[in-house]
């Protein structure tokens, strides 16, 4: 067997050696090579960051539709809310998906007629599958918690349901999952639009 290739050396240590050498002096020559091969790995990848690092040019994997893209600015305009920040959580709760249907809740920002109904009478609105209608519904809402709770993390956690909020008001928890998410997306959607 020629070992002089990396792949075939690294092949002949973790699938002819490792066996065998689970104890006595092959092991410990055997955690060398695997210590040197994780150095090695960790400074190949702290290059890689590093080179991504200094990108100017971000481009977003997440491809927003269009017409969200102009109902999120349009919604963002009238209501004073980042139009990235609407499309994020359209992506969140339904992956851009009007039709979408959750636990009771309808549409592309997952609306619950239920808990909405005055909202919806107040706003003219009466298809939740219709983006627009959906959207003017959910921002209307977002605004009104943006009023109250002033700090986004708690808006998004209060938006989304989660009881552990008033924890975060009184500092005795970090905000959710879901916020730190959505909050990420609408990050990576302003670097995409040179924000």
């Amino acid at each position: 067997m020629d070992c002089r290739n990396t792949n075939a050396r690294l092949f002949f240590h973790c699938r002819i050696l490792m066996p065998l050498c689970l104890s006595g002096v092959l092991a410990s020559k055997w955690r060398k090579k695997v210590i040197n091969m994780k150095k090695r790995l960790a400074i190949i990848l702290a290059s890689i960051l590093l080179t991504a690092n200094k990108q100017k040019a971000y481009a977003s994997p997440i491809q927003v539709p269009e017409d969200i893209k102009e109902i999120s600015i349009d919604l963002g305009k009238r209501y004073n809310f980042c139009p990235e920040l609407i499309q994020s959580i359209c992506f969140k709760e339904s992956s851009f998906r009007t039709y979408a249907e959750n636990d009771g809740c309808i549409g592309i920002m997952q609306v619950s007629p239920v808990w909405h109904a005055d909202r919806m009478k107040k706003l003219g609105v009466k298809d939740l599958f219709n983006a627009r209608e959906n959207m003017i519904v959910a921002v209307d809402y977002l605004s009104e918690l943006k009023e109250q709770y002033e700090d986004i993390g708690i808006v998004l956690m209060v938006y989304n349901g989660d009881s552990s909020a008033g924890a975060v008001l009184e500092g005795t928890a970090d905000i959710s999952e879901y916020a730190d998410n959505v909050l990420a997306v609408s990050a990576e959607l302003e670097r995409a639009n040179g924000k």
